[in-house]
């Protein structure tokens, strides 16, 4: 039955958020800061990738199928918090599992209707989420899972990045370059990871990173003034994460946090930027409203979790543990006034029944 399904999205999406606070709280704990929250900082992982990044993209995805069912999907994985909470890792994992399962469908039914390339790239990226969720119930090894989870959100937002290259001149022998790109990463993740395959996926993304600083629409986004050129600049620093985090899984560990930083480099740094890029566009949407949530005040942010995200690298490459703890409660301080700075604009803002304007919906893909 069809209906406005945004109308349930205010239930839902506080799941998220919360998701996102105690993940960031059980990292700090992981980092050695006291925080009550200690029984739960084994799932910091499941949390962050499942319970937040997880429940969010699903929301995206049933507010597109406008049919109040496609909310079962969101609610599902959002209920892996409480799990969590209440000390049941078994059954949080289950309800991730059903939540990545359906947004594995979702994706196929987007995918059998329109054929194109990039939904090929969203199967592909919700069946790696599978995979990963599925590891970490069987074996309770988290680093199994890690590689899967990188796939998942690399590969989810290289297709929303395509899907907008359409309106682009990209040339055919171009996507390919791409193409083959993802086969490194994808090549890298089956083989045996913590390996050789570690340093295929590592230089696979190198060259999803090069090509997106090229190809994509960002660095044109700078020209212009307010939200696009603020997306523009998240998106170009989020790229150069990508990077810097392909660097350390293709070279050999030299130092004493180099898995941390490796991870934390794509994490915090590759995926949040796009976070920060595209939530002033996002959230208008999934919420059901009009317009751009944006104000230059979040940049205060954004710009202080990557501060502080350098400095945790920086602590990583150093050995240093002060480093570390002190760029992670950056991080985690940095992601609170970004939250609160966001909800301060989505309230003040009325619906004005207005398009969003083409420049905005250019930088818009996560």
């Amino acid at each position: 039955m069809a209906m406005k399904s945004s109308s349930f999205v205010p239930v839902l999406l506080p799941f998220a958020m919360l998701s996102l606070v105690l993940a960031v709280l059980t990292g700090l704990v992981r980092l050695g800061w006291g925080i009550p929250v200690s029984e739960t900082a084994g799932q910091h992982g499941a949390l962050m990738v499942g319970s937040f990044l997880g429940t969010v993209i699903l929301l995206e995805r049933a507010v597109v199928f406008r049919n109040r069912w496609a909310l079962l999907a969101p609610a599902l994985n959002g209920l892996s918090l409480p799990a969590f909470l209440l000390g049941w890792p078994v059954a949080g994992i289950g309800l991730l599992i059903a939540g990545s399962c359906s947004m594995a469908l979702m994706t196929y039914l987007f995918l059998v209707r329109y054929r194109h390339g990039y939904y090929y790239l969203l199967f592909g990226g919700s069946v790696c989420l599978v995979i990963g969720h599925v590891l970490v119930l069987k074996t309770g090894f988290y680093p199994l899972a890690v590689p899967w989870w990188i796939a998942f959100l690399l590969l989810t937002i290289v297709a929303e990045r395509l899907e907008l290259s359409r309106f682009l001149p990209i040339k055919s022998w171009q996507r390919l370059l791409l193409w083959g790109a993802i086969g490194l990463v994808v090549a890298g993740i089956v083989k045996p990871f913590h390996g050789f395959g570690q340093a295929l996926m590592g230089i696979g993304m190198i060259a999803v990173a090069a090509w997106l600083i090229r190809f994509d629409m960002a660095v044109k986004s700078l020209k212009k003034a307010g939200q696009p050129r603020y997306s523009g600049t998240m998106l170009l620093l989020g790229y150069g994460w990508l990077l810097l985090s392909g660097l350390l899984f293709a070279l050999p560990p030299v130092f004493p946090f180099a898995y941390d930083a490796s991870l934390h480099t794509f994490f915090a740094g590759f995926v949040f930027s796009m976070i920060f890029a595209h939530a002033p566009i996002i959230l208008p949407g999934v919420l059901g409203r009009q317009g751009v949530f944006y104000h230059p005040i979040l940049y205060l942010g954004s710009i202080g979790q990557l501060l502080g995200l350098l400095v945790r690298t920086l602590g990583d490459w150093q050995g240093d543990i002060d480093w570390r703890m002190t760029g992670g409660l950056m991080q985690g301080v940095a992601i609170g006034v970004f939250l609160i700075c966001m909800l301060s604009i989505a309230l003040r803002s009325r619906v004005t029944g207005n398009s969003i304007d083409k420049s905005a919906l250019l930088t818009h893909g996560f």
